[in-house]
């Protein structure tokens, strides 16, 4: 019986995801490191989460939906069940927000280094654009540094540091996992390890169950060193070789075509011309220029933004939002179709949608600067 509500459990955390808490209680360790949350209402498993033990204790935080049931913890490393203690309560006021590893420095020689959180938590319901948690868990992340480690096994390992829901990460990325899926433009890349990454790549991973291994890691782009519009090269109608793998990105989402109206797929991606943004649309064109051939796109106002400067030698990273996006083409552009040429600076958008509302926007901005 405990073996099977073990694997009840952890079912319902695959399917849950990531979720945004609202009540926060604590409860005692019992000498084992980890745990799971269940919940029942009538007899019935409605949520569970895999806890760690941190400073002797269980942190539970749940969703307001499910702070009523009755609720249990299966301690892993005894194969026990107990009844979860309501009493120790935690106000979110005297609960420190949740740290996350420090972005890495850089050392002549690999050092030990404690195992970063590899699928970081969302933020708060009130920050951030996905309506369910589960539509954040596949989010795309802009790498913002690469380095080599040694985790807590004594393996040396690639750890990224990288923007993903709306903060910045440590992932630790071990070598027997390589490149999944690339774009056509960097196809060379795919089967390659972590440590073939650079600053600028844009990532998704996916991790085990506790959230502390990497499974899967997907290229889907990497900028590129020249002005992508004025360049001899032809990268498509849409810009397709530059992030999508075959007919999909990273094998797994549609992306977007200039011409034809927004799909109606779950999650989608795009990537254009940064021609006009307010707080409610982005408007990206192709190569071709004109509104007529503009692709608009609706922003939440919690929306993530996470902009790349390749105007400089080294790329320079900044974490924003929605007002954050540049604009530098002069309006008239979106009026009549204009030759585009060396004479304009670009900025560049990669917009990962769900249900046609962009939630994760990745800009590089200054080309031709």
């Amino acid at each position: 019986m405990k073996k099977r509500l073990l694997s009840l459990a952890l079912a319902a955390v695959t399917a849950l995801g990531i979720s945004a808490f609202a009540e926060s209680a604590a409860v005692k360790d019992i000498g084992n490191d980890r745990a799971v949350l269940i919940c029942y209402d009538g007899g019935r498993l409605v949520y569970s989460s895999l806890l760690k033990s941190e400073n002797g204790a269980f942190n539970a935080d749940i969703p307001d939906e499910y702070k009523d049931t009755d609720k249990k913890l299966y301690y892993v490393g005894s194969n026990t069940i107990a009844d979860f203690d309501d009493a120790e309560k935690v106000t979110p006021e005297e609960t420190a927000a949740p740290s996350v590893s420090p972005s890495p420095e850089p050392t002549a020689a690999p050092e030990p280094s404690p195992s970063p959180t590899s699928k970081p938590t969302a933020a708060p319901e009130a920050e951030t654009p996905y309506e369910k948690a589960a539509d954040g868990v596949f989010a795309s992340a802009l790498v913002t540094d690469v380095s080599r480690s040694i985790n807590g096994d004594g393996e040396e390992i690639t750890s990224l540091t990288v923007y993903y829901q709306g903060k910045e990460v440590v992932l630790p990325v071990e070598d027997d996992v390589t490149i999944s899926t690339a774009p056509k433009a960097h196809a060379d890349l795919k089967g390659q390890t972590a440590d073939s990454l650079k600053k600028g790549d844009v990532i998704c991973t996916s991790a085990n169950i506790a959230g502390t291994r990497i499974k899967t890691l997907d290229l889907i782009m990497r900028p590129m060193k020249e002005d992508i519009v004025t360049s001899n090269s032809n990268y498509g109608d849409n810009f397709e070789d530059l992030f999508v793998s075959g007919s999909l990105v990273a094998n797994k989402w549609q992306y977007e075509k200039y011409g034809a109206k927004l799909s109606k797929a779950k999650y989608s991606y795009a990537f254009g011309i940064v021609g006009t943004a307010d707080d409610r649309v982005l408007t990206l064109l192709n190569n071709s220029g004109g509104r007529y051939r503009a692709m608009e796109i609706d922003l939440d106002k919690n929306t993530y933004v996470y902009s790349c400067d390749t105007s400089g030698r080294d790329y320079e990273f900044y974490l924003g939002g929605i007002y954050d996006i540049e604009t530098t083409l002069p309006s008239s552009l979106l009026r009549d179709r204009i030759t585009l040429d060396d004479s304009y600076s670009y900025n560049y958008a990669l917009v990962r949608m769900v249900e046609g509302t962009a939630t994760d926007i990745i800009t590089f901005n200054n080309y031709n600067y």
